[in-house]
């Protein structure tokens, strides 16, 4: 009797409260969404333009095993996309790994050694190996155990100069290390775009001696109706209140290396033909000022010179966090180089529906455009 008076009384509340079963031609409105930006997967802004990709200090991708995975992602989409693309080279600033030498983990710091992440590393750029060419550039944490002690550094055990075949008739010349051997540390790369321009990269050492210095300048006296490109680790700061060149900072710089400082005023400023700086080495956590920056100088015979830091390590939880979400920097060159477009993208957002709004960074800072008019 109980239970009939307690069904009874149920549906008359229901009946009150109008929650009884929607009839059969009912249609739902539809569901509530929370507004996030369209995202649009990356694609070439024109049709006849070429792509230089920046990946920067990939250090902490490799010195945790769980960061592995997301360096991963990012050279297979680099890997994936050369053709929509039309990447031409892909550029690494330096610090390929975090500590050269080390045996040693430290709890909070890094769970591989340095000769395991050496091995990450050379296993992460397996993705692009006779398929495009990457230019690697030593940083102060390849070499001496942590942090550019000594210049030993075990880049030309992993990176050999043959390595990359899509390099053939593309590397021109390697100069001499501190120990004599040629090695990918100074290294020049000559290019013909799609539209037949001629483009001379040089990458140059960190904290390199003067002799790397004196051959990168005659590199680019050799080639000097050539578009030319300096990559090198530590060039500038990029702290938004005070945007100054690099000092000398580590032992071998203080012993017979140059700063990013001497850099600019040996090599950068007396070159006519050096147009751009990329560089690294320099991060905030998670804080965009401190690691993405736009400088730009007249050298010598007043031709303006574009220097770009692009090094978001420490975004994605900080120096021990995720290796820096994945960002990579695209360059997209115009077709008569006049016009250079930076945008920065991250495959690590990009790859599921529900972070895709995240995958665009489009703050001034990481979405810009480069006027090449002298």
């Amino acid at each position: 009797m109980l239970f009939s008076r307690k069904i009874v009384f149920c549906a008359v509340i229901a009946s009150v409260l109008n929650l009884s079963a929607a009839p059969k031609d009912y249609t739902p409105p539809p569901p509530v969404v929370t507004p996030s930006k369209t995202y649009t997967p990356p694609a070439l802004i024109d049709k006849d333009s070429w792509t230089m990709v920046v990946v920067p200090d990939p250090q902490s991708y490799v010195k945790f095993t769980r960061n592995i995975g997301i360096g991963d992602l990012m050279f297979s989409w680099i890997a994936e996309n050369i053709e929509n693309m039309k990447i031409q080279q892909v550029l690494i600033t330096g610090d390929m790994v975090d500590s050269n030498r080390t045996m040693r983990c430290y709890e909070g710091g890094n769970n591989q050694s340095g000769w395991e992440q050496w091995q990450n590393i050379s296993t992460l750029l397996k993705r692009l190996d006779d398929k495009v060419p990457y230019i690697v550039s030593t940083g102060n944490h390849d070499y001496g155990e942590r942090g550019s002690e000594d210049r030993h550094s075990y880049l030309d055990r992993f990176f050999p100069v043959g390595r990359n075949n899509a390099l053939k008739n593309i590397l021109q010349d390697c100069a001499p290390n501190a120990f004599g051997q040629p090695t990918l540390e100074n290294a020049a790369y000559k290019f013909t775009t799609p539209h037949g321009q001629k483009i001379l990269i040089v990458s140059l050492s960190f904290s390199p001696q003067d002799k790397q210095v004196e051959w990168a300048k005659k590199m680019f006296e050799k080639f000097n109706d050539h578009f030319g490109i300096l990559l090198t680790h530590s060039y500038f700061y990029a702290n938004y209140k005070r945007r100054d060149r690099m000092p000398a900072s580590t032992p071998i710089c203080h012993r017979d290396g140059n700063s990013g400082r001497d850099i600019f005023e040996k090599l950068v400023k007396v070159t006519p033909n050096i147009r751009l700086v990329v560089c690294g080495h320099v991060s905030w956590a998670d804080d965009w000022r401190g690691c993405s920056s736009l400088m730009t100088s007249k050298n010598d015979a007043g031709k303006t010179v574009y220097e770009m830091l692009f090094d978001p390590q420490a975004i994605g939880g900080g120096f021990n966090g995720n290796g820096g979400d994945g960002w990579i920097r695209l360059l997209e060159f115009s077709k008569d180089m006049k016009t250079i477009k930076a945008r920065t993208f991250s495959p690590l957002f990009a790859i599921s529906p529900s972070t895709q709004h995240l995958a665009w960074q489009t703050s001034e800072l990481n979405e810009f455009t480069i006027k090449i008019e002298d």
